[in-house]
């Protein structure tokens, strides 16, 4: 094994077992030991390396790292924090001779990836893989759109003007979850669309659920629900008010910057967009609109470029996080509920109900392309209409 810049720190049986360290190495990598972490005297140290590793999947690199020795093990989980290119999102790990793995729980966090980790070998940032599939609410139906040969299928099936989903949001094992306006729930459903539960039901029966998002790092769910941004764990407990409605206020849809930990909102009734950290506290108001019809809805946040987006009166927007003016993405798209980001691609998906479409463009809006459009149905009275789609994300 080839290796370039290195660092080793010492641990004796006594200093590991009870104090902290931060060992610093080559690329800005940092390793941090909490006290306890260690049992018995280590050498451990960071190298950048060239060979020795299992060849690279697409994506990954340009610096491959050893944590050394190979196949050490901690008592207590060490934060690893690693230098990521533009579009690495994710941190591969493989023991010589083995296969490389995602590091569960890993997040950008500025030009970084961080992550916890019990173990020591190599390491290196990886771009994310493209979306699989689009999940979108269309209707009183959930679907799924397989975005390499358009296939749709049905993962959830409701009966027309008796359900209408409003919002969908995917977990890390690919769960479903969505809101339904008609009964103002939030259910939940498999990747392969069984198992199907109700994980929370609003006491009011006029609470018009909506912008649903989910934090599988940290187990959470938001939505919109009667004007209030909604905080649950992800099978439905703990249901609480993050933000309260006032009396000028009405909360249509929610974003997560999940590194930040912050919640980020449009408010219809003083038509901002405004941010607040998980628990509530620090509250900022990024964005007023001069146009007092504006009506804010469908926020998507991608926390890495710093943008975000989002639907106003007939448009689709974005601006930078940390303030700037904002720009049209898409002009005159009727009426937007719904979008979702890829960030690594820095490609937009959205929800469009003037068109009754599934839509795709660039960040810049460049390369507009219809995905799906919603079948047209015909009650027994009354005329025809399509089914209006509401809300999408992703699938890697």
């Amino acid at each position: 094994m080839r290796s370039g810049a290195w660092v080793v720190l010492v641990f004796s049986a006594c200093s590991a077992s009870m104090d902290a360290r931060t060992v610093v190495g080559p690329g800005g990598v940092t390793v941090e030991v909490p006290g306890g972490a260690l049992k018995a005297p280590a050498e451990l140290s960071i190298a950048t390396v060239t060979a020795g590793f299992p060849s690279l999947p697409g994506g990954a690199g340009p610096s491959v790292f050893a944590l050394t020795p190979h196949g050490q093990t901690f008592e207590v989980p060490v934060t690893v924090t690693f230098p990521a290119t533009t579009g690495q999102t994710r941190l591969l790990t493989a023991q010589p001779g083995g296969d490389w793995v995602a590091v569960p729980g890993a997040r950008r966090v500025g030009a970084s990836i961080v992550a916890q980790v019990s173990h020591f070998s190599y390491f290196v940032a990886a771009a994310s893989p493209g979306p699989s599939r689009a999940i979108f609410g269309d209707g009183w139906a959930v679907r799924a759109l397989e975005l390499g040969d358009g296939g749709v299928r049905t993962l959830v099936d409701g009966e027309p003007q008796q359900q209408f989903v409003t919002g969908v949001a995917v977990d890390e094992q690919g769960r479903v979850y969505w809101l339904d306006n008609a009964s103002d729930a939030l259910a939940r459903v498999g990747a392969d669309g069984t198992g199907k539960q109700v994980l929370y039901v609003s006491p009011d029966s006029a609470s018009n659920p909506e912008g649903l998002a989910v934090d599988s790092s940290h187990g959470l769910i938001f939505w919109a629900e009667g004007g209030k941004v909604m905080r649950a764990q992800l099978d439905g407990g703990g249901a609480t008010v993050v933000i309260p409605r006032a009396s000028n206020t009405w909360a249509t849809s929610v974003a997560l910057d999940e590194p930040g930990g912050f919640v980020y909102w449009t408010d219809n009734g003083t038509d901002s967009i405004s941010r607040v950290a998980y628990d509530g506290s620090g509250r900022t108001v990024l964005r007023s609109a001069s146009d007092a019809q504006a009506n804010p809805r469908a926020l998507a946040i991608d926390s890495t470029a710093g943008l975000m987006f989002w639907a106003e009166a007939s448009g689709l927007l974005s601006a930078p996080l940390d303030g700037g003016a904002a720009s049209i993405v898409v002009a005159g798209t009727a009426t937007v509920t719904g979008i979702a980001v890829d960030p690594a691609a820095q490609v937009l998906y959205w929800t469009d109900n003037g068109t009754d479409a599934l839509m795709r463009a660039a960040y810049d809006g460049s390369g507009q392309v219809p995905l799906y459009s919603s079948p047209v149905w015909s009650p027994v009275a009354g005329p025809g209409n399509a089914t209006n789609p509401q809300g999408v994300a992703l699938v890697r």
